[in-house]
């Protein structure tokens, strides 16, 4: 298990080209072709992990089922996604990814947490993510970032889609990276797209932050 730091910046369009230079000026190169990434997030009745997310709680965690494609249909995930665990604790963050097998699971797409009991999913998240290296420093920036509500188990048609982009900056702290890190242009922040779809589809609000 390794733990690693993870920074977050909200950005309008212009700041993300003034990063776009920024990467560039630093030697930045190109580390995957962009990707559409399509994120299923689950939580129990209560929205517990939502609210650990708020506060800051630690430990805490956050479930999602993830593929590479505009899928609609969480019937048609089956099969195709992996079911991912995101950990936050005091020494750092990591993620556990295993490749999800509706079979193993409980029916009806619930999964059975130690911490959070029984979990179904809340919000579809989908966006575009570009990917970057510097030195050992890998920089992604995620834009065009819808939210769906998930009632029922059916993903409604209805979609709220964000003004932000968000980057985020995943690192092993050493000298030379640290250095480079110090020199980001933007302010850090934190950022959360599980909890800002939920303020955005079921609180109907959400703090902007630019």
């Amino acid at each position: 298990m390794s733990f690693r730091k993870e920074l977050k910046s909200t950005l309008n369009k212009r700041k993300v080209q003034d990063l776009m230079k920024w990467i560039y000026e630093n030697k930045g190169k190109i580390l995957y072709p962009e990707r559409l990434i399509n994120s299923i997030y689950y939580d129990n009745r209560n929205l517990s992990m939502y609210f650990h997310s708020v506060e800051g709680v630690v430990p805490r965690k956050k479930i999602r089922l993830r593929i590479y494609k505009n899928e609609n249909f969480l019937e048609n995930l089956k099969n195709k996604a992996n079911l991912e665990y995101k950990i936050s604790s005091v020494e750092g963050r990591y993620k556990i990814s295993k490749k999800y097998l509706s079979k193993k699971e409980n029916s009806n797409f619930k999964i059975r947490d130690k911490d959070y009991g029984i979990c179904q999913p809340k919000l579809n998240v989908i966006y575009s993510r570009s990917y970057f290296k510097i030195n050992n420093i890998r920089l992604t920036i995620d834009r065009d970032i819808v939210y769906k509500s998930i009632n029922y188990l059916r993903i409604l048609p209805y979609s709220i889609r964000d003004n932000l982009n968000v980057v985020e900056i995943k690192y092993i702290d050493n000298k030379l990276d640290s250095q480079v890190v110090n020199s980001f242009p933007f302010q850090f922040s934190r950022f959360s797209k599980y909890c800002r779809g939920i303020e955005f589809t079921q609180k109907k609000q959400c703090d902007e932050v630019i």
